[in-house]
């Protein structure tokens, strides 16, 4: 865990990457406002939360399902808020409380539409205004990016601070000369 968490939010790799300083850069250019609170959907062992606690004295709820790993566990041996919350009910927080929401890698093209959905717009109630939504990593096949997921998020009325996409090939899909229909979508939104 040390070495894949070691650089983690501290270093882009390529456009699909948002490091703490380029949020912090972007929450300020945007007007957003200072991050200090946020819930991270899917935060693995916490390490956002641990950063941004570490850079703008943040803190970040971290949602975590503990499957295959004990991830509560790690988030919390390392000081940060572990939340168990299933995608499929409301955040446990009030309404407009939080400066960022962050869904990981947990949130993906597998939740079926409706309950994606839901998690958006639940997103969208704890939200304060001005606050940030950042799709962090999102996969799905390209066709339901324009046709579904791009649209379910524009639903939103955000104002789009950040928005790229990048193919989700792999080497060994590369090396096999098959088509990857699958992408990648990174996106910071601001609620109006």
């Amino acid at each position: 865990m040390a070495h894949r968490e070691a650089a983690r939010f501290l270093r882009a790799e390529g456009p699909l990457d948002l490091t703490v300083a380029q949020l912090l850069r972007l929450a300020s250019l945007s007007r957003a406002g200072p991050i200090r609170l946020g819930l991270d959907v899917g935060g693995g062992t916490g390490t956002l939360a641990a950063r941004l606690k570490r850079a703008a004295n943040a803190t970040v709820l971290t949602t975590t399902m503990d499957l295959g790993a004990p991830y509560s566990e790690a988030a919390a041996a390392r000081g940060v808020v572990p939340v168990h919350a299933p995608l499929q009910q409301r955040f446990p927080v009030g309404d407009a409380t939080m400066d960022l929401v962050r869904t990981g890698h947990a949130v993906n093209r597998w939740i079926p539409e409706a309950a994606l959905e839901f998690l958006w717009y639940d997103a969208d109630r704890v939200l304060r205004p001005r606050g940030l939504l950042w799709v962090d990593h999102f996969w799905c096949r390209r066709a339901d990016l324009a046709a579904v997921y791009a649209p379910m998020l524009r639903r939103l009325g955000y104002k789009t601070v950040k928005w790229a996409v990048g193919d989700k090939s792999t080497p060994a899909a590369a090396a096999a000369g098959g088509k990857h229909d699958e992408v990648y979508l990174t996106a910071l939104l601001q609620k109006p």
